[in-house]
């Protein structure tokens, strides 16, 4: 089983990855990496980034987002819309507070960007600084609200907010001596500020969520003693294949076919960064011993890096194999030419056990 022709210019790789009843596919994903031009048209760059095989963050794993997440998943109900990068003042004057906006179809999405604020003791209590300015903003999780607190000498105090585990601003210890000078986070709802240090608004940003954090966590299933003496080694029944979705739930859409346009709104210095979803024809051959399936993939993540002007767009294609892996014995991707397929003279990448 292995892929063995890839006429699209773009990556090709495969895995094998179990449903949560036991049984085996084969998973290829082509991923192709776009410029994208000032007119807003995409093509296909010369250099192409490889296939994720583990998650990629953004510093230390424990303690740091995904910048890039594993490429390799059994489905995708949904497409991923991810943005990777930053806030930038609209005038490029400092500014102490800004928005910024993705636009997709029906995803219309804004976010308060806000410059660093630290808790201020005040006659009344704690309050917000006056925010700093900036010109330029990451946009990622490490900015928004989240956070832990283990600040309380007793344990019964010590908490995390478990939709996003390395945010700031999120205290359990109401000692506000352990709260002043701390952070404010510089992302947040529109309509949701942070005026207490005791607020818990939602988590913002426009990248990919961890996969023990909430809400995304809660659909990898319950994994209890009725799974361990009933399903144990295969997932629990009430898994969900919406556990493989990365980004929040109001940036996840029904596929694109290609056209749809893309705006990003003050994440690049010329304040608004527009393109079309690349269209391709990638079909991919499943070649077994006895028969041939041919799967028109689906457009499932699109990962938006204005800040490079490009764009990276994953197709996933997935079909049975059975209990004899070896039956498959070999998979075209792309239009192939007539007098047949055409190898390119490597092998090309598999991940194995892969759920």
């Amino acid at each position: 089983m292995q892929i063995t022709s890839n006429t699209t210019g773009m990556q090709a790789g495969l895995c094998v990855a179990t449903d949560k009843d036991g049984r085996d596919y084969c998973v290829v994903v082509v991923k192709g990496t776009f410029s994208v031009d000032k007119d807003g048209t995409t093509r296909l760059a010369e250099e192409q980034e490889p296939l994720v095989y583990a998650d990629v963050h953004y510093g230390d794993p424990a303690k740091t987002s995904i910048k890039y997440e594993c490429d390799f998943a059994r489905f995708k109900p949904m497409a991923d819309i991810i943005v990777n990068g930053h806030a930038y003042s609209p005038t490029g004057t400092p500014v102490t507070e800004m928005m910024v906006g993705l636009e997709v179809g029906s995803l219309k999405k804004v976010i308060r960007v806000v410059g660093d604020r630290h808790w201020e003791k005040r006659v009344i209590g704690l309050a917000p600084s006056e925010p700093a300015s900036f010109v330029q903003m990451p946009l990622v999780f490490e900015r928004a609200f989240g956070g832990s607190d283990h600040s309380h000498k007793d344990p019964k105090h010590h908490g995390s907010e478990t939709r996003n585990l390395v945010g700031v601003g999120f205290h359990k210890n109401s000692d506000t001596k352990s709260i002043e000078g701390k952070p404010l986070p510089n992302l947040g709802h529109p309509q949701q500020p942070m005026k207490r240090w005791s607020d818990t608004p939602p988590p913002t940003g426009f990248g990919a969520l961890a996969r023990n954090w909430q809400p995304r966590v809660k659909h990898a299933g319950t994994y209890d003693e009725k799974w361990l003496n009933e399903r144990f080694p295969f997932l629990p029944e009430d898994f969900s294949d919406r556990y493989f979705q990365a980004p929040p739930p109001d940036q996840q859409l029904p596929f694109p076919k290609g056209g749809e346009t893309v705006r990003c709104i003050n994440m690049t210095p010329d304040t608004v960064f527009t393109f079309t979803v690349p269209k391709a024809d990638v079909p991919v051959s499943f070649r077994f011993k006895d028969r041939d399936v041919v799967a028109e993939p689906n457009l499932d993540t699109v990962i938006v890096e204005p800040d490079s002007r490009r764009v990276l767009v994953g197709w996933r294609a997935t079909v049975p194999v059975g209990r004899k892996l070896a039956a498959l014995r070999e998979i075209l991707v792309g239009a192939q030419p007539r007098n047949g397929p055409q190898a390119l003279g490597k092998p090309f990448p598999v991940a194995r056990g892969i759920e």
